[in-house]
């Protein structure tokens, strides 16, 4: 599922990976919002209990400016948010710790806020860092200021206690959510590079490195053939390599986004008409290869035939017209020990010879001398075949 494209105030679209992450992170401060307004409102009849009302005005004062917050976030106006919630947390931290003292911990909520303000995507990396650094050097600040004054009020030291393991609480509550927005993002990172490492850009089929080794793995653990020569339905193995008719022609007169219109055409095409078990991926520029399984040659033939008549069915539009599309394909049937590479050779082979003759037909290759020779018994293998155009008039 991908993510929606989201537009900074600044006129900067964020990438998929700033997207999951500025997702997360106003869910976030719509949390942390909630969480700090609950608390705040805790603090109010605490703080009166001990008759330090003006601390229990700040709570109030701190309750609405993280309704603000919220109403802000609502409307769209993020940003404001954003700063209204940092400065009323720094507020009551500056008011807490000079009326409290530093044992207090209310200072605890800046420290939750430090990686809220590295992992904010709307703001540019200049604006994130300064806002850091002036919020490490708060915290600094207050603990020296905290040394040189005595605290407003003096409270019962299990009041400073419960009020210090409280904000501790929130912070490491607010950390352990930024983690997880972390790892959804290094997932998701992940989950992309890994997409880049196997797909093809264009086609989205299997890059040229994958296929081979999805096909490798299949080759390696289809059952061996029994004592006749001959392999078990489930381990009949056929390559095909295709290859688009007149590549260069296309890209010469027709530029290059015909042509890779007519690469995903075709790509389009085997997608929507293998089976799923068939491996498909791009081969080369104008190449594809096709892994198909279980299939005996004669059928496997009609299965590839089909892809290429409807390939020549394909019209890709540009500026002159209709742009016609067809392809040529060389067929083969891997043998009992034939390695990968030395069956795609062969199919290779194959589709040069259908090159030659003109493109647009299905060619399949001579059977390697080892394994026609090698067999006792054994029918004698079919000729090279090739299907022309005229096959579909």
């Amino acid at each position: 599922m991908s993510t929606p494209s989201i537009l900074t105030p600044s006129g900067r679209v964020l990438t998929p990976q700033e997207a999951v992450v500025d997702t997360a992170f106003w869910q976030l401060l719509r949390q942390f919002s909630w969480a700090g307004a609950a608390l705040h409102l805790l603090y109010i009849p605490l703080f009166l209990s001990f008759g330090a009302r003006t601390l229990a005005a700040a709570s109030v004062g701190s309750v609405g400016l993280l309704a603000v917050a919220t109403v802000l976030q609502r409307i769209g106006r993020t940003q404001g948010s954003f700063w209204v919630l940092l400065g009323g947390v720094a507020a009551h931290a500056l008011f807490g710790v000079w009326a409290l003292g530093w044992d207090s911990g209310l200072w605890w909520p800046l420290v939750g806020l430090l990686p809220a303000i590295i992992l904010h995507t709307r703001l540019t990396e200049e604006i994130r860092w300064r806002a850091a650094v002036c919020l490490i050097a708060g915290c600094v600040t207050l603990r020296l200021g905290s040394q040189l004054a005595a605290p407003l009020h003096e409270l019962p030291p299990v009041v400073l206690e419960t009020l210090m393991q409280a904000n501790l609480l929130m912070a490491l509550l607010m950390l352990m959510t930024l983690a997880k927005v972390s790892r959804r993002l290094t997932d998701e990172t992940s989950t992309q590079l890994g997409e880049l490492l196997q797909r093809d850009s264009l086609t989205r089929l299997d890059n040229r490195r994958h296929w081979t080794m999805l096909a490798q793995a299949r080759l390696d653990e289809r059952p061996a053939a029994g004592e006749d020569g001959e392999l078990p339905p489930e381990g009949l193995l056929t390559v095909a390599v295709a290859d688009l008719d007149g590549f260069r022609l296309i890209n010469e007169r027709c530029g290059h986004e015909a042509a890779d219109r007519s690469l995903s055409g075709i790509a389009r095409v085997l997608r929507d008409n293998l089976r799923t078990t068939d491996l498909v991926g791009r081969w080369g520029d104008e190449e594809f290869i096709v892994m198909m399984s279980g299939l005996e040659m004669p059928e496997a033939f009609e299965r590839v035939e089909a892809l290429r008549s409807r390939i020549a069915q394909l019209g890709v539009p540009h500026a002159y017209g209709q742009l016609p599309v067809s392809a040529t394909i060389g067929l083969a049937e891997i043998a009992p020990g034939e390695s990968l590479s030395a069956a795609i050779r062969r199919a290779e082979r194959a589709l040069a010879e259908g090159k030659g003759g003109g493109g647009n037909q299905v060619v399949s290759a001579q059977p390697p001398v080892a394994a026609s020779s090698g067999r006792a018994g054994a029918a004698p293998e079919a000729p090279v075949v090739a299907l022309t155009d005229a096959a579909d008039a």
